[in-house]
């Protein structure tokens, strides 16, 4: 499996650090990966996400969100500004620099790839920027696949609002490191000033591609019925696997370590989806 690492600045002047992993055969479609809150392209399941992609023949490509927080070391979070002054918005605009950087060939490796089949696969948050973009019909988006997704991004209640604005930040535990972060209104303003374009229920029915959502019945952080709703959403387009016995991050830890039964079978359903919308119509032809 070949590497290519890359990076560059955002117009905000933040890093976007990502690799893309090529599968052996050439003129394979891409599958671009999109970690969720609080996670970073090298957290728990992704790098057996990427090998397991790069195997079934896809170009896998991960990065992390310029306001991700994670640093050049791609592991810690050096980058506490940017990280509480993230938005929705921000993300869906680094997803788009990416794509767009694909499409012109400006990222290594995508040479050796068919960049008109590309497929988006999201974890909790990251779903927001994939439904927002692939309903966009912006890019050569084919298919998309959500594990444990969002339905919606204003998900706080008047009264969290409230206290939020008051106090001018929401504090955030991050579980891992034991670092509390305090995330700026920018999150909130951008939720309620965007939510029409952001609104991930909204953006599924839009949709004109494939949509797997892929549950945890048991997730702790995003109730699976968010998943569900999202693929009754997408109508004739969407289709939904349950897993159960597992919670929001199908048991992954960081740093990763075996890969669970969880992790198997949404991978394993993963690669189903994109084998059925990615390749099958090339195949055919």
């Amino acid at each position: 499996m070949e590497e290519n690492r890359f990076s560059f600045q955002t117009s905000e002047g933040l890093a976007i650090r990502g690799d893309l992993a090529l599968p052996r055969q050439k003129d394979e479609p891409l599958v671009v990966c999109l970690h969720g809150f609080k996670g970073f392209k090298d957290w728990g399941f992704w790098p057996a996400v990427r090998e397991r992609l790069a195997a079934a023949g896809y170009g896998a490509l991960r990065f992390n969100f310029s306001h991700s927080g994670v640093g050049a070391d791609l592991e810690s979070f050096t980058e506490v500004g940017p990280f509480e002054s993230g938005t929705y918005s921000r993300e869906v605009e680094d997803l788009q620099e990416i794509l767009a950087r694909v499409a012109q060939g400006r990222l290594p490796g995508c040479e050796w790839l068919d960049v008109s089949r590309i497929g988006l696969l999201g974890h909790s948050r990251g779903s927001v920027a994939a439904l927002a973009v692939a309903a966009s019909g912006e890019f050569p988006i084919r298919s998309v696949t959500l594990w444990n997704p969002v339905s919606r991004v204003l998900w706080w209640d008047e009264e969290e609002r409230g206290r939020w604005r008051e106090k001018g930040f929401w504090e955030v535990v991050n579980t891992r490191t034991r670092q509390v972060y305090r995330m700026k209104t920018a999150l909130l303003d951008d939720a309620e000033k965007n939510s029409g374009r952001l609104d991930p229920s909204a953006n599924a029915a839009r949709i004109r591609v494939p949509v797997l959502s892929v549950v945890a019945v048991e997730d702790e952080s995003v109730p699976a019925e968010s998943g569900r709703s999202l693929a009754r959403a997408a109508g004739r387009f969407g289709s939904l696997e349950e897993i159960s016995g597992t919670g929001h991050t199908f048991g992954a830890v960081h740093p990763p370590g075996e890969t669970t039964p969880a992790i198997e079978q949404a991978i394993e359903a993963t690669l189903a989806h994109f084998d059925r919308t990615l390749k099958s119509e090339q195949e055919a032809a």
